[in-house]
């Protein structure tokens, strides 16, 4: 279209060619400029519109044919209309998609170039010429649609590959989210006097975080709290391969420490290029101690009956990170209206609305801000608020394990 612009309304920005013996009226180009201006002004103003567009194209090249072919008889095939016409014919095969309009319209062009080409009086440039500038262009116009056909073919095959890829990463990604799920515990058995809750917000992507229980001959109850490095299908899997080598270690471990290097050992051989994060718990529920230890993992907190809250302290090698781990127990006694948490990073290393770094602190003080609520309430606020905070979508899975002694 702005191609048939510029040469509709280029002669309007001359002189008088009549000076220099060329017969090129104003109105005809004025007229087609208006045309052009209309079909403008309407694919803007109504999107409707578009939809005729290779209609409203082929109109406005057989007008600028008709203005052209008169003007070449008129004045004689003068080379300048030739050279317009020939560009006008080049733009219908690049604008016009359909090859069965576009042969059929260039043969009625060719044709009438013939005709003009025989009836014209004292040609300006060799005849042969003429017809040879406009059948090549004509040819190059069905050429150039062909290679355009070609390309859209490979393009759409090249789509339609793209969609069965799509729908087989949609089919994995659903069954990595259903698996991983099932790494995180929902329920718990009886504990007596002390309750066990949890609390999960996946992302729409597959993440790390596990939480995974066993309760052991003697009544002992093993927790094993963990993050995977990254996202995505790989942590899923190495979350996975954890939460089997925890299973196979729990009934045989002496104590929460050599319960992570018994699992370190397991995975060490197998993973490699990951690492995981972790808090290994071991409850006695009739002495009421816990007994924990740490893999790299942020320090979980105790709360109390009070509503203070306290780190609970320790430190220990990351799993999967060295060759031997070293970590340690720690034992804490438990008193009624305590409350021990634990939460993995994607609960506080998030930008907040202010693009503010949130950080573990400021989550210790949200903590106290809900303390005197309990049970699942306390974890479905804790997370609410976090959410809240958040300026972007979630970057990080949010998992929360709490217990609570009545």
């Amino acid at each position: 279209m702005s191609l048939f612009l510029f040469f509709a309304g280029f002669g309007l920005l001359l002189g008088d060619l009549g000076k220099n013996g060329i017969s090129d009226p104003k109105w005809i180009r004025a007229t087609h400029v208006t045309l052009i201006c209309i079909s403008l002004f309407l694919s803007f103003k109504f999107e409707n519109f578009k939809k005729y567009s290779e209609s409203v194209l082929l109109f406005h090249f057989a007008v600028m044919s008709i203005h052209s072919f008169y003007l070449l008889y008129l004045n004689g095939l003068y080379l300048g209309y030739l050279f317009g016409l020939i560009l006008v014919v080049f733009s219908m095969g690049v604008s016009i998609n359909n090859r069965r309009v576009l042969i059929p319209v260039l043969l009625i062009f060719i044709a009438v170039a013939f005709f003009v080409g025989i009836h014209v009086k004292d040609p300006k440039i060799d005849v042969g010429m003429y017809y040879f500038g406009l059948i090549s262009s004509g040819i190059l116009s069905v050429l150039v649609i062909g290679f355009r056909m070609r390309t859209f073919e490979t393009l759409l095959e090249a789509d339609v590959q793209m969609e069965k890829f799509q729908i087989n990463i949609e089919e994995e990604l659903s069954i990595a989210q259903k698996t991983q799920k099932s790494l995180v515990d929902l329920e718990f058995p009886e504990a007596g006097n002390i309750r066990i809750y949890s609390y999960f917000k996946p992302l729409e992507s597959v993440g790390g975080d596990l939480i995974k229980t066993n309760l052991g001959k003697e009544g002992e109850l093993d927790f094993f709290f963990a993050d995977a490095a990254g996202h995505g299908v790989s942590a899923a899997m190495v979350s996975a391969m954890a939460v089997m080598a925890f299973k196979s270690v729990a009934p045989v471990a002496e104590s929460p420490s050599k319960g992570l290097t018994l699992i370190h050992e397991s995975l060490m051989t197998m993973i490699g290029g990951f690492f995981i994060t972790a808090v290994y718990m071991r409850l006695d529920r009739e002495k009421k101690s816990l007994t924990y230890s740490y893999a790299g993992h942020h320090p979980a907190v105790l709360i109390k009956s009070d509503g203070s809250v306290q780190e609970l302290t320790g430190k220990g090698t990351v799993l999967l990170a060295l060759p031997k781990l070293f970590n340690k127990d720690y034992e804490i006694l438990l008193e009624s209206g305590d409350r021990v948490l634990l939460f993995s990073d994607g609960m506080f290393e998030f930008y907040e609305r202010e693009k503010d770094f949130f950080g573990y602190e400021a989550f210790l003080d949200l903590i106290r801000d809900y303390t005197s609520l309990s049970g699942r309430v306390f974890l479905d606020s804790l997370g609410e608020a976090v959410l809240g905070l958040h300026s972007s979508e979630l970057k990080d899975d949010m998992t929360m394990l709490l217990l609570e002694v009545l």
